[in-house]
């Protein structure tokens, strides 16, 4: 009897146990899963249509997974066991722990870029090489000075926190090929950064460690303009200022990047305002199709000293970091993505600068537009 008694409470509780995740499932449409940054399965139909819904069982399935009770709980738990226990990374499909800890950010594309497993045949390299130098010569005939800045990720200056399961074959990246063909090759003022970061990582965190793995600190991007801009110093009889660390309010944080909704750890940064910014943001109008793009600004700076107009066709190293900076050091400055390199003549035409600054960073690979864009010009 007692026996009996035991097996009629199992089964109920079996029962309540596996009715649970339908009992707590969620039965609303158009629910966001902040976690994935999607929307869950809705409420499948039997009849859809006025029809019999022939899907109906796979719609069920699908459902059941997006809404059963607890789902966020247990997708949750496995993260953070996978995480602290094993050292992994669940949901961020291209974030990874590196070998000491780091947060590290590679797409398939920059581990081949890490391993060397993508470099370029000689012909492509110069190929490419070559387009820099068209485009250089076009603008210098314009009298307008070319820069071509190359920006890298941070597997490039800290390969050491890569994950430990990805070899790397050889010393030399695709990235490494053009940069110095185009240095010792072309006459194309070439600023490659990597070096001085290098250099700097020795007493400086110029990638952090559990802050955004896709971009510098700001104390890198601070030494990438400073070095930026005395490369062009250089060229132009110092006749531009360089902000010094003296005219920023420089102040610490917390920049660690949160996770799967948990995953945080502590990343004390600096954080660099400009203390007099002398520079405004001005109205878009002026860049006619290429203002309607809300990436792009205008800088205007009455107080800069000097009346020259800079062009940086870039991205968000310098977009997201230094763009207020430069436009500190001139009268004048345009920022247009270089998503539309191949309409560098449209905005040449457009703002007539007297320098063009042309940045990548290493995992966007610009080449094919470049060399689209010579073959347009020449």
């Amino acid at each position: 009897m007692l026996k009996k008694v035991y097996n009629i409470i199992f089964i109920v509780l079996f029962m309540a146990i596996i009715s649970l995740p339908l009992i707590k499932a969620n039965w609303k449409s158009g629910v966001v899963s902040e976690d994935e940054n999607r929307y869950l399965t809705d409420t499948p139909k039997l009849i859809e249509n006025g029809r019999f819904n022939p899907d109906f069982t796979s719609d069920v399935e699908s459902w059941f997974k997006d809404n059963m009770g607890f789902r966020k709980y247990l997708i949750d738990t496995n993260a953070r066991l996978q995480y602290e226990v094993f050292g992994r990374m669940l949901n961020k499909s291209n974030y990874y722990i590196g070998r000491h800890g780091d947060f590290i950010y590679a797409t398939d594309a920059m581990i081949a870029d890490y391993a060397h497993l993508n470099l370029r045949s000689d012909e492509r390299v110069a190929q490419i090489g070559q387009s820099y130098q068209t485009i250089s010569d076009w603008l210098g005939d314009k009298g307008i000075k070319f820069y071509n800045v190359q920006c890298w990720d941070k597997h490039s200056i800290y390969p050491e926190q890569f994950m430990a399961s990805v070899n790397q074959i050889g010393d030399t990246s695709k990235t490494d090929q053009v940069v110095n063909y185009i240095k010792n090759n072309t006459t194309v003022n070439e600023i490659s950064l990597k070096e001085m970061l290098l250099d700097k990582k020795k007493s400086y965190e110029v990638y952090s460690h559990y802050g955004d793995p896709t971009h510098w600190t700001e104390r890198g991007a601070y030494f990438g303009y400073q070095y930026i801009m005395e490369k062009i110093n250089e060229d132009n009889h110092n006749m531009y200022n360089i902000l010094s660390e003296d005219d920023y309010d420089i102040t610490v944080e917390d920049k660690g990047i949160t996770l799967n909704g948990f995953i945080h750890e502590k990343d004390m940064m600096e954080t660099f305002a400009i203390r007099n910014p002398k520079a405004v943001k001005a109205d878009k109008s002026l860049m006619g199709e290429f203002g309607e793009d809300e990436r792009h600004s205008i800088w205007i700076n009455k107080d800069a000293g000097n009346d020259t107009r800079l062009l940086l066709m870039c991205d968000s190293y310098i977009n997201s970091f230094i763009v207020e900076d430069f436009a500190e050091s001139f009268s004048e400055v345009w920022l247009v993505w270089g998503d539309y390199t191949k309409d560098l003549d449209k905005v040449i035409e457009l703002f007539n600068p007297d320098i063009v600054i042309y940045e990548c960073a290493e995992r966007v690979d610009r080449s094919d537009a470049v060399v689209e864009f010579a073959d347009k010009i020449k």
